[in-house]
């Protein structure tokens, strides 16, 4: 009989073996448990753990969650299994455990990662990588492709990369899907609802470095190099064809009002040379210290436009302050002076800090006249000639965003994939909704736009078409719920849906959180294999032991104790 790890102080079984992991699936079938695997926490907390126990209260449903809830059902951790084994190392063909982290994590509660031991710098080191990488790189291999996470480029994609996949269903049963299987495309991107991943086979792409530039422009046409909202003309793309011609972007959109600009980044492959001197990206000041000073004003700065209350304000900020103290000592080498300078450098900071905090929240009409000036100086225009160009290993500035602390920068949002064939109609949308709403619009934060190439994994956003991809931004610390039917995701959802341009969400980041029964028939309305996916869902978990009430609401409209069998809820969902 196998046996199961321990259940850790943390609350999470850690697993060193794959028949550690079946024993674990067998436990949770055997006692009609739930059981979920978390990766590096990057994704809303209920898409990625188990329900409560009975009477437990709920988690937040925020990103960077690190602990699990309480109660008897099953959260795994896989810090323990993260080995890489060469299969070919001159054709570039490796095996990994599904717990390998794809870059360095900071925010790893175990502090097992490190850069040594991720993919992309054993990859790296042997000459080869991945072909895309998202905006960060702290992901586990199993949880990048079981959220449909995806680079922002129309050229690459980590699809190529995939050979195949190791999958333990509900009854504990290992099977190997490899691709041009017919279920491939469906367990890649399987959101854990078909059985958990133990393993990834991935031919590698040989090593390039990448070479770009970011400049910040005006969003007024006749400054801005792109026709954002048009279908351009000669000597300047309509952004669609921006997108199709540049081989990695993103695009940052501040468009509130005396603010209206972009920040455009993109960069291109180049033959990685014997010799390189790399210049990396820089998203921060290049100075550590520097940058973590920067980060935390701009998290007192969100947190102050995004709430209404001093003592609210202030107790937000403190895990800010215990984070940027953490940095600090951490940038100066640990030790016991360390800890001294970490300590005093915080202490003079929160004096300063909550001077200014009390006096914003008291001025709050203030704070929103200053915003236009303090946005020009945290994100000023580009003068002409002064970009930031660099060029770098693909691992480190690929990336763009690994620069960003996930508390001082705790950014949340919804994702929203629509057919790039939409993008000047989608664009036009906005541009009115932002000039009309002003800051119930816009928000205070920047909208993110990049693009993501077509997939053939069946619960894919980007399934079977080419995308543009724009995430809302919400600051963490910002007060009420971003998804609920008055939210601030849900103007945008609803603008979409009544203009009628499909689209589909990102699975890991904000679904609409009213309306279940509602949205549940819009969602599977939007992709042609759902039909398939759920009665092969229904066929690898029999017990239900990989769904969850929070998925659930999303796929069926209604918790799953109310569940018939699925194919049966999934009829009465399609007639809503």
């Amino acid at each position: 009989m196998l046996q199961t790890p321990p259940l850790g102080a943390d609350g999470f079984y850690h697993p060193t073996t794959e028949d550690e992991i079946i024993a674990l699936v067998q436990k949770a079938a055997g006692e009609k448990l739930e059981i979920r695997c978390r990766g590096a926490a990057h994704s809303l907390a209920r898409a990625i753990y188990t329900d409560p126990g009975k009477g437990d209260p709920q988690l937040p449903n925020v990103v960077s969650e690190q602990a699990p809830p309480k109660g008897s059902n099953l959260n795994v951790m896989f810090d323990q299994y993260a080995k890489l084994v060469w299969v070919d190392k001159a054709a570039g063909i490796i095996e990994v455990e599904a717990g390998i982290h794809l870059g360095y994590d900071p925010e790893d509660p175990t502090m097992t990662s490190t850069l040594e031991n991720s993919l992309l710098y054993q990859a790296f080191i042997n000459g080869f990588t991945l072909s895309d990488l998202g905006g960060i790189s702290h992901q586990t291999i199993s949880g990048f492709l079981m959220t449909g996470s995806s680079g922002g480029s129309l050229m690459y994609s980590i699809d190529e990369n995939i050979m195949g996949l190791s999958v333990i269903d509900g009854n504990g049963d290992l099977q190997w899907f490899n691709k041009g299987d017919d279920d491939f495309g469906a367990v890649v991107l399987s959101l854990g609802l078909l059985g958990i991943v133990s393993k990834v086979k991935l031919q590698l792409a040989p090593l390039f470095n990448i070479y770009g530039q970011q400049i910040t422009y005006p969003t007024q046409p006749a400054a801005c190099p792109i026709d954002l909202f048009g279908s351009g003309s000669p000597g300047k793309p309509s952004f669609e064809d921006f997108l199709k011609a540049t081989p990695y972007t993103r695009v940052l959109w501040w468009p509130q009002e005396k603010v209206e600009r972009v920040v455009i980044w993109e960069a291109s492959r180049g033959t990685a040379m014997p010799v390189f001197d790399p210049a990396p990206y820089e998203e921060f000041e290049k100075n550590s210290l520097a940058s973590n000073i920067e980060q935390l004003l701009a998290s007192m700065l969100f947190t102050m436009l995004g709430n209404s209350k001093f003592w609210v304000v202030w107790q937000k900020l403190k895990p800010s302050f215990t984070e940027f103290r953490r940095l600090t000592e951490q940038s100066w080498g640990g030790g016991f002076f360390a800890r001294v300078i970490a300590w005093l450098l915080t202490g003079v900071l929160k004096v300063i800090g909550f001077i200014l905090v009390f006096f914003f929240m008291t001025f709050k009409g203030l704070l929103h006249a200053l915003y236009p000036f303090v946005i020009n100086t945290l994100q000023p225009l580009t003068k002409k000639g002064n970009a930031q160009l660099f060029m770098d290993y693909t691992y480190s500035s690929l990336p763009m965003d690994n620069g960003a602390n996930d508390i001082l920068m705790g950014t949340e949002f919804t994702e929203i994939w629509i057919p790039l064939s939409d993008t000047e109609k989608a664009m036009k949308l906005l541009d009115k909704m932002f000039k009309e709403g002003k800051f119930a619009a816009t928000g205070y934060y920047s909208t993110e736009l990049y693009a993501g190439k077509q997939s053939n994994y069946w619960m894919s956003p980007a399934y079977q078409q080419d995308v543009l991809r724009i995430d809302f931004f919400w600051f963490s610390t910002n007060e009420g719920n971003p998804a609920a039917k008055d939210g601030f995701f849900s103007q945008f959802w609803e603008a979409l849906k009544n203009e009628n341009i499909d689209f589909r969400l990102h699975w890991a980041k904000f679904l609409p959180e009213y309306d279940f029964p509602g949205w549940a028939s819009y969602i599977s309305k939007s992709y042609p294999r759902w039909n398939d996916f759920m009665a092969l869902r229904e066929k690898r978990d029999p017990n239900n032991i990989f769904l969850t009430d929070y998925w659930s609401r999303h796929l069926f409209g209604k918790e799953k104790d109310g569940l018939k069998s699925a194919m049966d809820t999934l009829a009465e969902v399609k007639t809503v």
